[in-house]
């Protein structure tokens, strides 16, 4: 008992700490991030409503939706939960550098392996609140719930998010102590994305025909119900158990309560099992394979022969970066499951019959859609181009004492990220136009917009991670916190608004038969020139900033 109170305290000394340094942060960031949260619960908030309403109005179909909605939702959350759940595991069990710590203590490893899993499931779990508060906010005052609607919700959130991050940490403990090494795991990555080729293929070949009135069903029209409805899954146990206690049947309610509370409690067990049985091999393992990787061979040594034609300064610089980023799987997988997440929701469009929809309907999910991508790329921007010259560290004075200018250093980070986030942008919002039969014009648009903020989002972001450089920081999470990340973001959101509001706008007024063709060509066209000037200095003007702070910079 004094061993987990001991690693308690120290949980909650660190917590007290954090609180702290955030009483030091400055007012821009604590009031811009204050006021964005707000407004993010009042936007979902007001389009959860919007969409219940919309359904209500669609007659029978849309009440049966409306009922197994809860459940729907729960198990979409679920599903990210337990990725996230994958993805903050593999950092926080083995990746921590407390491990080590905790390893020369008198802690048994399945206290360590628990108190490490609890500590994943808060910072896999800490947003989700943000996405239910006003879901359920939205869905009592649709139906006019009792105010003990948001208790009972509470109540059945907690356990849930142990059970998906639990899952997520079971997958994480087997898959670091059995994974295949060598040519095995080649095959696993190449069978990866054959098999979610295939599967995108059968939910394409599932959807739903009009034609065909013997298909309709209420699963066909709203893919995911099914499973979201089954009596094993803990979506429906969750969904199921508050409507039961919102109603007044406690009995029932508490009895699936209980059922979910147990089955966490029986994976917590699993956990520690599993924990203690193959924590110290996977540990030794993980810490085994960095060693190993520091005489491993150069990663892409092809890349060093097709970019001969580069100069070797800037080819060095950004094939440094690309090795970085491909052997840290915690950078890759976020904007792999990111960008994933949304091709494989472009890919189901049809699914959903939005490309049966109107005109109207159908640029409005194509401007929503290069809304989705848009904010992708600018967390994307924030979190990973921003910090990269900061990470430089303090071996920055090489760069600075050698020959190469400061405006190559900063051409070449720049280059890098627009490879990598625009041909993902633009094929994201081209697989979105096909699957929409978008009008071509509206495509190209999609298209171009995307573009253009994946340029200024790469040259803000490098422009000012370069004026705003802080060499004595080794936590990319510290410097994307900082004043310079918070007014990164900041700008790259504004512009996006910028470029993608007025294109809307113009749409939907046209729509609604308030503009002539002739008006609707000439607003486009002062648009497009409008997107170009603003990319263009949003784009140049930060990175010429950011080289001559750098070249005025002693080392």
């Amino acid at each position: 008992m004094a061993i987990t109170a001991g690693i308690i305290k120290k949980g909650w000394w660190r917590f007290r700490n954090t609180g702290r340094i955030l009483r030091e942060q400055s007012p821009f960031k604590v009031v811009f991030i204050t006021v964005f949260a707000l407004g993010f619960e009042i936007g979902l908030y007001l389009l959860f409503l919007d969409g219940f309403r919309f359904l209500d109005q669609l007659g029978g179909a849309g009440s049966l939706i409306l009922n197994h909605l809860f459940a729907l939702f729960f198990m979409g959350m679920g599903a990210m939960l337990v990725m996230s759940g994958i993805v903050t595991g593999y950092s926080t069990i083995f990746r921590s550098d407390e491990i080590p710590y905790l390893m020369t203590h008198p802690f048994t490893v399945s206290r360590i392996v628990l108190y490490k899993f609890f500590q994943a499931a808060v910072f896999a779990s800490w947003s989700f609140g943000f996405v239910v508060i006003p879901f359920t906010a939205a869905y009592a005052r649709f139906l006019e719930l009792s105010p003990f609607f948001a208790l009972w919700t509470l109540l059945f959130s907690l356990p849930f998010l142990v059970l998906c991050a639990g899952i997520g940490s079971v997958v994480v403990l087997l898959l670091v102590r059995w994974s295949p090494t060598g040519r095995a795991l080649n095959l696993l990555c190449a069978a990866i994305p054959l098999l979610a080729g295939l599967l995108v293929w059968s939910l394409w070949q599932d959807a739903y025909d009009p034609s065909d009135d013997v298909q309709f069903t209420l699963s066909k029209l709203v893919p995911g119900l099914r499973p979201a409805t089954n009596k094993l899954m803990p979506s429906w146990w969750v969904a199921s158990g508050i409507v039961s206690l919102t109603r007044g049947h406690f009995l029932r309610g508490s009895m699936l309560w209980l059922l979910l509370v147990s089955t966490c409690a029986m994976l917590l067990m699993v956990i520690e099992w599993i924990g203690s049985a193959t924590f110290v091999a996977s540990w030794r393992r993980v810490i085994g394979s960095r060693r190993r990787s520091r005489h491993a061979p150069v990663l892409f040594p092809q890349a060093e022969r097709l970019l001969s034609r580069i100069g070797a300064d800037v080819r060095a610089v950004a094939l440094k970066d690309v090795r970085i980023f491909c052997r840290d799987p915690s950078q890759w997988s976020q904007a792999l499951i990111f960008f994933g997440l949304l091709a494989l929701y472009f890919a189901n469009l049809r699914n959903f019959r939005y490309h049966a929809l109107p005109d109207a309907w159908r640029n409005t999910i194509t401007f929503l859609n290069v809304f989705s991508v848009s904010a992708v790329v600018c967390s994307l921007g924030s979190r990973f181009v921003y910090p990269q010259l900061s990470l430089e560290g303090q071996g920055f004075w090489v760069l600075g004492l050698s020959p190469v200018k400061m405006g190559r250093i900063v051409k070449a980070k720049f280059v890098l990220a627009v490879l990598a986030l625009l041909p993902i942008s633009m094929a994201l919002m081209l697989l979105s136009g096909a699957m929409l039969r978008a009008d071509w014009p509206v495509r190209l648009l999609a298209v171009g917009l995307a573009g253009s903020i994946s340029l200024a989002v790469a040259g803000l972001s490098t422009g000012l991670g370069a004026i705003f450089l802080d060499l004595r920081s080794r936590n990319p999470a510290a410097i994307v916190s900082s004043f310079g990340g918070t007014l990164n973001l900041v700008l790259s959101l504004g512009f996006m608004l910028l470029t993608i509001v007025p294109f809307g706008l113009i749409f939907h007024v046209r729509i609604n038969g308030l503009l002539t063709p002739a008006g609707m060509i000439r607003a486009v066209i002062l648009l497009s020139v409008w997107v170009t000037l603003i990319t263009a200095a949003t784009t140049i003007i930060p990175l010429r900033l950011g080289a001559r702070s750098l070249s005025q910079r002693d080392y």
